[in-house]
């Protein structure tokens, strides 16, 4: 049997912002276009608490801190410790055993 481990990458994390943005985006009202883009961006960056470098380097998968990764993942509503996975700061991640604390 394989064991599906979720990826938490700097690409994969890229990909699910875009995607959340252009949603927010597509509900925002009355604003419409790159407006409302920016104004999802804005508010899930400060929903993550990561700088504004950070989340460009989010956005544009660069961004490696395990730290950061992880706040934003949070604020996406994903945990990634809830699927066991530790997120390192080389931009990677690590399987934590069951009833191991990181």
């Amino acid at each position: 049997m394989t064991i599906h481990v979720p990826d938490f990458s700097a690409s994969m994390l890229k990909t699910f912002l875009r995607l959340r943005v252009g949603h927010m985006a597509n509900l925002a009202f009355p604003s419409t276009g790159s407006t409302a883009e920016r104004g999802a961006r804005t508010e899930l960056r400060k929903a993550s608490g990561l700088t504004r470098a950070e989340f460009d380097d989010a956005w544009n998968g660069r961004l490696k801190g395990g730290q950061a990764r992880a706040r934003i993942w949070a604020a996406l509503w994903v945990d990634p410790a809830d699927y066991g996975q530790l997120l390192t700061d080389d931009g990677g991640q690590e399987t934590v055993e069951e009833g191991r604390s990181p």
